[in-house]
């Protein structure tokens, strides 16, 4: 008898890790892809003198350093295929800007609706990458936020911390 209630309290505790393991691992997705989509961001920022005018001064270039274009739509869409279940994107999904532009996509299924937004130019450029997902699918979403901005040298850093909502909802 007291075998039996030993299995039972020690299945009860392997479930509990199990799932909170499963849900750390979900969480893990975003956080990966969110700190990459935010380091490209930034990557694209510092490189984007090269589609400035030749000629012009080092300083009137960096002054126009832009982010991609924010994105239309979120992959995917609609917040409901990632609510409680998997989203399997496709390449076309990621084939719009600023996707291509940050040379992002995933291909196994994903459990976060990805968005980029961005605004200004030069020293007020803002960009921002978020994941959005609710992993229990109750309707509560957990989010994931990540800034880039550029620094005093026109340098786009992605910022220290990462704004987290809700985590293993």
């Amino acid at each position: 008898m007291n075998f039996l209630g030993l299995a039972a309290i020690l299945s009860a505790i392997g479930m509990f890790a199990l799932a909170r393991y499963v849900r750390h691992a979900k969480t893990a997705e975003a956080v990966s892809s969110v700190t990459s989509l935010a380091a490209a961001a930034a990557e694209y920022y510092n490189s984007s003198d090269a589609t400035q005018p030749t000629g012009a001064a080092p300083n009137s270039v960096h002054a126009m350093r832009h982010f991609p274009p924010s994105s239309r739509v979120s992959v995917p869409e609609d917040d409901l295929s990632v609510r409680g279940k998997r989203y399997q994107s496709n390449l076309s999904d990621w084939s719009a800007s600023p996707w291509r532009e940050l040379r992002f996509s995933i291909v196994q299924p994903q459990c976060y609706r990805y968005s980029f937004t961005a605004e200004g130019a030069g020293a007020t450029a803002r960009a921002v990458v978020t994941a959005e997902g609710d992993l229990d699918g109750d309707g509560v979403r957990s989010s994931f936020s990540l800034g880039v901005v550029p620094d005093e040298g026109l340098s786009a850093q992605v910022a220290k911390t990462m704004t987290k909502t809700d985590v293993e909802e």
